[in-house]
């Protein structure tokens, strides 16, 4: 085999394993991201995590604030569903305002980018009702449009 030839092969070879490591590598950063965030937001997770960060010296110690992180997760909590009902709200009058002026392709992907508050497309006429976090399945076209970030 030419020498060229060989430098070009494993150049080339070289630069397709480190394009697949880097994203192989990128997938996996963000999945243990959005684990992690998971895990603090389950029920009980937050102060379990800030437990983990302050490692308290003693019992004592941990039930002087305990008190204080609970209130904070509690808080933290309060503060998300608000933000989530307003921004759903904001969201459903964007829909409801644009759909009248879209045509029927323009409303379908808008539904995927911007899903109605079951997981499903809103209806033509308007906002759609809220249900269970997370929506239903997803569908192979939903992969094809992007997809509005999730709280």
């Amino acid at each position: 085999m030419n020498p060229s030839v060989r430098a070009w092969l494993l150049l080339g070879v070289t630069l397709l394993l480190g394009i697949s490591i880097g994203v192989l590598g990128a997938g996996a950063l963000q999945e243990r991201r959005v684990a992690r965030v998971n895990d603090i937001r389950r029920p009980g997770g937050f102060v379990e995590h800030v437990q983990a960060v302050i490692q308290p010296t003693s019992d004592s110690q941990w039930a002087k604030l305990r008190p204080y992180v609970e209130s904070t997760a509690t808080h933290n909590v309060t503060m998300r569903h608000i933000h989530d009902s307003s921004m759903h709200a904001a969201l459903d009058s964007m829909r409801a305002q644009l759909n009248p002026m879209l045509d029927e392709r323009q409303r379908e992907r808008l539904a995927r980018f911007v899903p109605g508050r079951a997981g499903r497309p809103a209806p033509h006429g308007g906002p759609a009702g809220r249900g269970p976090r997370g929506g239903g399945p997803r569908r192979a076209e939903d992969d094809r449009a992007p997809q509005a970030p999730r709280p």
